[in-house]
């Protein structure tokens, strides 16, 4: 699919119906989501250029993300994508920035797209050039990652609180261990990919400030700047955060380790506590001829008094040391 759009007397216009190659040479931006055959051959036939294959916008040397030639600077970014999912996910998105048009090339359709397009439909975002849109468009995607984070952040604090409240009390049920863990992984994998997504946008970011679209234009070049900067807090951020959940599954480990000890201190004192009893019970079990309890009426009542003194004996020692 092609969304397009042209700046025509200061508003963004979409380019609808069947477009041609001069309708898309005129656009400010020109975005392809998932496009069949056809789409991708028009785009590439307008700009004569070649746009990178799904395999192509997978590869992670720094020379295969982000290089220009003579069609315009290529740049492809790993994006966060479906955050909200319980399984959060990442994509590739590429960036082609030519002189007046920049084409964007994805196969799914990420948040910070979505908005853009409402942003510039209800004209919020004018653009006035390729090189405007991009860094408009960095802005939405390094906003989402923003987003994301804070959730992740509120959520990891929350798990604290938890820890620090139920674990002091003692109940921290399975459940309740099992939904924690849960949590700290999603915050992991959540910060762990925005991370990897922000590693990607830096290069981008630093790959922009060379280039004469950008540079050339003093406006662009302070916008760069602020997304630098916003990037660079954005990481020291996800660091941040990376230590925090580290030291939660460690706090929650530690409480599950002190509740796993508890109940093993419970079943050594309880074997103590009835193994006289089993040493009586097995002397008075041999039914030695010699024995004079066992012709005495008193000696079944003697021998059941004796371990229920060698019950409470052990345990009333143990309450006192406070080992129970």
């Amino acid at each position: 699919m092609i969304r397009a759009y042209h700046m025509i007397e200061g508003r963004n216009q979409p380019l609808d119906g069947e477009l041609v190659p001069e309708q898309l040479r005129h656009a400010q931006w020109i975005d392809l989501n998932a496009p069949s055959a056809a789409e991708r051959q028009l785009v590439e036939r307008t700009f004569a250029m070649e746009l990178p294959t799904r395999e192509e916008m997978r590869e992670i040397e720094l020379s295969s993300r982000v290089y220009r030639d003579e069609g315009g600077a290529f740049m492809t970014a790993t994006v966060l994508c479906r955050a909200d999912a319980p399984v959060p996910e990442t994509m590739d998105i590429t960036f082609v920035l030519t002189a007046d048009t920049l084409i964007t090339l994805r196969f799914d359709d990420p948040k910070p797209f979505y908005g853009f397009h409402h942003q510039v439909s209800r004209q919020g975002v004018k653009l006035e050039s390729g090189a405007s849109a991009f860094l408009y468009l960095l802005d939405a995607i390094l906003d989402r990652i923003a987003d994301v984070l804070e959730g992740v952040g509120k959520d990891v604090n929350a798990v604290a609180r938890e820890l620090l409240i139920e674990g002091h009390e003692g109940h921290l049920g399975s459940d309740m261990q099992h939904q924690l863990l849960k949590r700290i992984a999603r915050a992991h994998d959540l910060t762990a990919k925005a991370r990897e997504s922000l590693v990607t946008l830096k290069r981008i970011l630093a790959f922009n400030a060379t280039l004469k679209e950008i540079a050339g234009d003093k406006n662009l070049r302070a916008r760069l700047k602020t997304l630098g900067q916003d990037a660079q807090s954005l990481a020291d951020y996800t660091a941040f955060l990376s230590s925090n959940i580290a030291f939660q599954l460690d706090a929650l480990l530690g409480v599950v380790g002190i509740e796993q000890n508890n109940i093993v201190k419970i079943f050594s004192v309880a074997a103590v506590v009835f193994l006289p009893p089993t040493l009586v019970a097995s002397i008075y079990g041999m039914n030695f001829h010699n024995m004079p309890e066992l012709d005495w009426p008193f000696g079944y009542p003697l021998a059941l008094l004796l371990m229920v003194v060698s019950v409470i004996v052990p345990y009333l020692y143990f309450k006192r040391r406070g080992w129970l």
